[in-house]
């Protein structure tokens, strides 16, 4: 066997000659008059003639001609796909037209492409199947495919766009071509000895899985030509190192959780290469954390892609959404390769496991989109992962895994995570100077503004031409939107449009407006897709809401045609989905099923459309909520001028809970909520506020009216969804306050009301973060009854809790920031760490309160009883302590800066000498306070005194 020389390429002689369906120069014609036509009807007949097999082509076992048969089909097929996958972005105008007739460029584009494979000296030897990208066909045939690209009605940039992918395309179809048709390119095994040729079937069946995985990274963006690879800029990360020794040395000061850790930069894509050449069997898990948009997911796959292209391990990517966690790990990763169809063997199994495997797990968050109970299967997950990698790490590192998900997941995961290092949380692409302090970068890197070379490669794939971040998007708002690598692309694609004004308070939600408006208009084409002809704008809008709203009740990311029939029949809108259905079969657009969403598979038999970015439906999800609590507030406006018509409480809440019971609201979501409320007028909002607030009243009387429903469940699933349209109530009614300002006055029933809602809302903490507890800001809570309650972490900023119980009540890291707290009962209650930051604390009993670290700066402690308090390093600075009872507190104060302390009673508080030097008691008032029996160890009082006034 050969295994030095090549073999020499050459196109069969008589080719053009013998008796073929379709030739090259006819086959590029009919491929022409294909790309106009707004079907694409014959595109499948055209592809089987264009594969033809060599015994209908009249060819032997002539070497030279079946490499060039080899080429010549992978070449065809990638080109094919390259076409078929842009044919969305083709102008269907008038000026196409000549192209049907004119001979002269498919001439030349034949002319060309028939030297490229005649005249060019090609050989195939080993390095063309371990390279075939740096094959030289490429740089002669991309031109004029480019020019051919221009005549179907690509634009000069997309045409060349498309054309620079043409080989990783054809590197996908080589593989796939000779994976298909192993007997046909028989005697090019016999004649070269390479990795490839050699290769049995599982070895290539991993090849055409690794030149897939290449293949994704050039796939189209949106209404784009180019792929993600094209602009893809390296992200950097940090992961937290302990502080070692004491940074606080002479200070003894409790130190705040982060404090105890400090930030260090990395460059990702080098961290983790580092992370796989140590192989270390016993740090075998890496977690790549980061928010909605953040870059998560392009990384992953530019990482895997990377990976497999390098071929010193395998390497398996895996999106969450699709995948089984309820399995054995073993178990699921079989079923999800045969699903996947490139790989017949699983390669977990013991008998069949590689030697050395990456596996890429994309989206852990995709398990948490049921609440607690799916972040229980996101916990199991990640536990069932670390013990099948300590099993396969036994004795040496053959098992090596990526995570990657939302904040709030890995958060609530972490702790599973303890391995230095395991945890990379991604930084955007823009650190401010004064945020660069956070963190330890030795090497500087977050000094370079990545949204610079970000908007460069934009400009020179798009043709639009930036070389830098244009002036009018790096402003206010816009700094931190531009900065996260999603966000920043739909900047651009609105920018491009042009159809909305960008200034430093601009809200994301008119971006996805905007980009919703580009579909609909099918983009810059300036033609409307058949599938949405004959839907009006706000129809078609509609629609989209109820999927989003069906994706949500869903898993948060997929639903069923049924499920979304069904929405569209509550609302009336059948008619318009008998015409979107005949749309979706027809493709609807193809920025709408690459970006907004697309088929995705089967559930219960049957097909399932997903998002494909989980943004846009939140913001989708978030309109048709707010178009829920306007229809809601109007219906009972009019039952209220008239009996005969609209709703009463109970039909109000009713529709609310189809709208919201199925699924929890999550911070993202509300987020989404937020921000088109702030689109909507003052006075609307101020309206439904009082209109919320009145359904909550109800709800703290009779509960949600889950027996109204259609459609009932068994009582614990009722029960559950109840719950979560209840604390969906609560967050809307949050996001109305916190953009008035004004108080939520609910009526509360009973004194214990609240505090019995409440804690049913809260349920068993499985973590430190507790959404309902984060919407408490603004309520009217006046003399709730709420001992003994668990509100850690949770916002009561501006909050009336004017003479509320609130005895041995944990509020540890809470904000109370403004809140009313008049009367107040916290004896024995825990606000460490608590911001009461103007907060009014007039006659407020906190005896015995632990107020550790707390912030009470500018708080009107004016007749408070802090007797016995924990007040070590507590910040009083401009606080009013007149005639407050401090008697036998820990006292040692950090800021008394400005203090207020006339009349206090201090006697016998404790004041522990070495914290003295460090007070600041500028400008403290202790005029007529009482010091009897202060320990000021190693201080005269009347000095003291003295020195203060």
């Amino acid at each position: 066997m050969n295994t030095t020389s090549g073999i020499s390429v050459t196109k069969p002689i008589a080719i053009w000659n013998k008796d073929i369906k379709v030739n090259f120069r006819d086959l590029f014609k009919s491929l022409g008059k294909a790309a106009i036509d707004a079907g694409f009807s014959k595109w499948d007949s055209l592809a089987g003639d264009a594969v033809d097999t060599l015994g209908a082509l009249g060819l032997g076992a002539d070497t030279g001609q079946v490499a060039w048969l080899l080429i010549y089909r992978s070449l065809m097929q990638a080109m094919r796909s390259l076409v078929e996958g842009n044919k969305d972005l083709l102008v269907k105008q008038e000026r196409n037209k000549p192209l049907l007739v004119n001979e002269i460029d498919f001439k030349a584009l034949c002319h060309h492409l028939d030297e490229s494979l005649q005249n060019n000296e090609l050989v195939i030897d080993q390095n063309f199947f371990e390279r075939p990208k740096e094959l030289p066909i490429f740089e002669v045939i991309k031109t004029p495919f480019a020019h051919w690209l221009q005549d179907c009605g690509f634009n000069q940039a997309q045409a060349q766009a498309i054309s620079n992918r043409l080989p990783s395309y054809f590197i996908d179809a080589l593989n796939e071509l000779w994976g298909n048709h192993p007997q046909d390119y028989a005697c090019l095994k016999d004649k070269l000895n390479t990795p490839f040729t050699q290769a049995n079937e599982r070895e290539q069946r991993w090849r055409r899985y690794l030149a897939w995985l290449q293949k994704q990274v050039e796939e189209p963006m949106f209404l784009e030509a180019f792929g993600l690879k094209q602009v893809y800029v390296p992200l950097r990360a940090y992961y937290k190192r302990k502080v070692e020794g004491d940074k606080n040395e002479g200070f003894k000061r409790r130190v705040t959780e982060d404090e105890k850790y400090e930030q260090v930069v990395v460059d990702l894509e080098t961290e983790l290469e580092a992370w796989l050449e140590k192989s270390d069997r016993h740090d075998a898990i890496r977690v790549i954390s980061g928010g909605p948009g953040s870059g998560k997911s392009s990384f992953v796959k530019i990482f895997a892609a990377k990976q497999a292209e390098k071929g010193e391990i395998f390497v398996l990517f895996i999106t969450l959404h699709h995948f089984d966690p309820s399995d054995d790990l073993v178990d699921a990763v079989g079923k999800f390769v045969r699903d996947d169809g490139f790989l017949r063997h699983n390669p977990l199994e013991q008998d069949k496991a590689e030697s050395r495997l990456l596996i890429i797990f994309d989206g852990l968050d995709e398990l948490a989109m049921q609440g607690k109970i799916a972040e229980k299967t996101a916990q199991d997950f990640v536990r069932e992962v670390q013990k099948k990698v300590d099993r396969f790490n036994g004795h040496e590192t053959r098992l090596q895994i990526i995570v990657s998900g939302r904040e709030l997941v890995v958060q609530a995961n972490s702790s599973d995570f303890r391995q230095p290092q395991q945890i990379l949380h991604i930084l955007p692409y823009f650190i401010t100077e004064d945020e660069r302090e956070n963190y330890i970068d030795d090497q500087k890197i977050l000094e370079q503004d990545q949204r610079q070379i970000w908007w460069q490669s934009y400009g020179q794939s798009s043709g639009h031409g930036y070389m830098t971040l244009p002036p009018e998007l790096d402003q206010g708002n816009l700094v931190e939107i531009t900065a996260q690598p999603l966000l920043n692309y739909l900047v651009a694609l609105s920018f491009v449009r042009g159809t909305v004004q960008f200034s430093e308070d601009s809200n994301l939600n008119v971006i996805y407006e905007d980009l919703l408006k580009a579909v609909y208009e099918r983009g810059w084409t300036g033609y409307q897709h058949p599938a949405i002809q004959g839907i009006e704008e706000k129809d078609f809008v509609r629609i989209l809401e109820e999927i989003a709203l069906a994706s949500w009740h869903g898993n948060g990311h997929t639903t069923t045609i049924q499920e979304i029939e069904d929405h569209c029949k509550n609302i009336g809108l059948k008619r318009l989905l008998d015409i979107f259905q005949e749309g979706a079969k027809l493709g609807v657009t193809r920025l709408l099923a690459a970006f907004y969403f697309r088929q995705s598979g089967v559930r219960y038999e049957e097909k399932t459309f997903e998002f494909t970015h989980k943004s846009f439906g939140e913001y989708l999800t978030a309109r048709r909520i707010i178009r829920g609590i306007k229809r809601i507030h109007d219906e009972l406006e009019q039952r209220d001028n008239d009996l005969d018509r609209g709703w009463d409480e109970r039909q109000a809440l009713a529709h609310w809970a189809i709208l919201c019971c199925p699924s929890t609201m999550d911070e993202y979501l509300f987020n989404f909520i937020l921000d088109e409320l702030r689109l909507q007028t003052l006075s609307d909002v101020r309206n439904w506020q009082r209109t919320l607030c009145r359904l909550v009243s109800y709800v703290l009387l009779r509960r949600i009216p889950m027996e109204l429903l259609s459609i009932r469940q068994d009582f614990w699933i009722e029960n559950f969804q109840a719950r979560n349209a209840e604390e969906s109530l609560l967050a809307v009614l949050n996001a109305c306050a916190r953009l008035t300002r004004k108080i939520s006055n609910i009526q509360c029933p009973y004194i214990d009301s609240f505090g019995i809602w409440i804690s049913r809302l809260r349920e068993q903490r499985l973590n430190t973060n507790v959404l309902c507890l984060k919407y408490l800001s603004f309520l009217d809570l006046k003399d709730a009854m709420l001992l003994i309650q668990d509100f850690y972490n949770s916002n009561f900023e501006g909050a009336n809790l004017e003479n509320a119980e609130m005895v041995f009540t944990n509020l540890v890291d809470s904000n109370l920031s403004s809140a009313n707290l008049q009367g107040v009962n916290l004896s024995s209650a825990n606000l460490q760490n608590a911001n009461l930051q103007n907060a009014n604390l007039q006659n407020a009993n906190l005896q015995n309160a632990n107020l550790k670290n707390a912030n009470l700066q500018n708080a009107n402690l004016q007749n408070a009883n802090l007797q016995g308090a924990d007040l070590t390093f507590v910040n009083l600075k401009q606080s009013n302590l007149n005639q407050a009872n401090i008697t036998r507190s820990i006292f040692i104060p950090i800021n008394l800066e400005g203090a207020d302390l006339r009349e206090a009673n201090l006697e016998s508080a404790y004041l522990i000498q070495e914290h003295i030097e460090k007070a600041n008691f500028q400008e403290a008032n202790f005029d007529d306070a009482n010091l009897r029996d202060t320990i000021l160890e190693g201080k005269d009082l009347k000095n003291l005194r003295n020195g203060i006034r």
